[in-house]
């Protein structure tokens, strides 16, 4: 009955508009105050609960991130997937796509790619003539594979709540990555080749443009490599990554790009707002994910499962299906710190690995991102492309199915997502 308060109370704060954090403080609040409870643990709670070295990497792979953003790298790597697949159907809509897999590799985060890359991405297609809508619609949804490919900020999150190696979820994104952005390819193919949309075509590269595009790219693209490796051999922790990402983009920032005093600060505003935002949210979410786990409920949910009879592979799908919903109305972040607890109960019952559970999880919650009401990526986006919210949602729906197809396909086929993590860490 407690837990049906606060939820209540929860509920009702978002619908009015309180922001997430407070609405969250509040109603522990009320239930710690209902129950007799010490507000001394409210404070505990919040405050001791961001005592984590893991957690380090969010500001970290978040000023790496905007980093990148203000040197103009996201010009660079923008033009060299344009000289690997821009003749293909659907010319700069494959761009868009290569162009957030090689960016995802180095900033883990949808607002660094929507925000930074996807400035990049909507001028150039519709100066080639591509439609707003459209234009903006794949700079969405490819913008959703910046946290499945490491770095990830996400997964940083998804980690410190389930205590499941950092180094294994980065590794186990890699393929699901490429599977969201082969889905979207092959739609976007699709698109071009039925009239769906208007898809100018472009002229293939020459070997001198490719050649010329790689070479002023090399450098930042070498990131995600160096990071890969050194988290694989074992010179440096994931959340060390973090640091060795922010010091060679400081280094070939001060060396071969465009880099001054104001562009690092502005990063650093920037990086440091968004952490800001994201530990506070984190920090409330604590004692309400206490709350939960000291209800039992993460055991009630499990014992619905095995009641229910679901296989591993029925009961993420309905898992799934929550989040889905949950993600049109609730931040990435707040769903993963209340709901992931409760999801790892339900697959430690069922044996289902906790590295697939967290990335099947993580995509389907950042479909979240190009949503509405709340999604985060769809508003960046919807300013950068100036086009209203129903434009938008006629350009999107397509890319939803896509996501979906892969998110079935890592439901019921888990070495997809196990099968490197296995592989390097046997």
């Amino acid at each position: 009955m407690d837990l049906i308060l606060i939820f209540g109370v929860f509920l009702v704060l978002l619908f009015i508009r309180v922001p997430i954090a407070f609405s969250m403080l509040a109603s522990a609040l009320l239930y710690l105050s209902v129950n007799d409870v010490s507000l001394g643990l409210l404070v505990q709670r919040v405050a001791g609960g961001l005592d984590s070295f893991p957690l380090l990497a969010v500001p970290l792979f978040l000023a790496a991130g905007f980093l990148m953003n203000t040197m103009g790298i996201t010009d660079r790597i923008f033009d060299f997937a344009g000289t690997l697949v821009r003749h293909l159907p659907g010319g700069l809509g494959h761009v868009n796509v290569v162009s957030s897999v090689i960016f995802s590799g180095m900033s883990g985060s949808v607002v660094a790619d929507a925000g930074g890359l996807g400035v990049v991405e909507i001028r150039a297609m519709r100066k080639a003539g591509y439609s707003a809508r459209f234009s903006a619609a794949i700079t969405a949804a490819s913008a959703l594979i910046g946290p499945i490919i490491p770095p990830s900020v996400v997964m940083v999150i998804y980690a410190f709540v389930t205590e499941v190696s950092l180094g294994k979820m980065f590794i186990a994104g890699v393929i699901p990555g490429l599977m969201m952005a082969l889905s979207m390819m092959i739609l976007i193919a699709i698109m071009a080749l039925t009239g769906m949309e208007d898809c100018p075509r472009q002229p293939r590269a020459t070997l001198g443009e490719l050649w010329t595009a790689f070479r002023r790219a090399f450098l930042p693209m070498m990131a995600p490599v160096i990071l890969v490796a050194g988290i694989l051999s074992g010179i440096f922790t994931p959340t060390e990554a973090g640091v060795v990402a922010v010091i060679y983009v400081l280094i070939i920032g001060s060396f071969t790009l465009d880099m001054n005093l104001r562009h690092i600060l502005r990063a650093f505003s920037e990086a440091a707002s968004t952490t800001a935002a994201t530990l506070f949210i984190i920090a409330s979410s604590l004692i309400f994910t206490w709350i939960v786990a000291t209800a039992d409920l993460p055991q009630i949910v499990a014992a619905w499962f095995d009641d229910l009879g679901a296989s591993p592979s029925v009961a993420l799908l309905i898992m799934v299906a929550i989040t889905l919903v949950l993600g049109m109305f609730l931040e990435g972040i707040p769903i993963m710190m209340v709901f992931g607890p409760i999801f790892m109960a339900v697959a430690q019952s069922l044996g289902i690995d906790l590295v697939h559970l967290g990335i099947v999880f993580i995509v389907s919650m950042m479909i979240g991102g190009v949503t509405p009401p709340v999604g985060i990526a769809l508003y960046v986006v919807m300013a950068i492309a100036r086009i209203p919210l129903g434009e938008f949602m006629k350009g999107i729906w397509p890319f939803y199915f896509a996501i979906i197809a892969v998110i079935v396909l890592l439901v019921f086929f888990p070495q997809l997502s196990l099968w490197l993590p296995e592989l390097l860490w046997r």
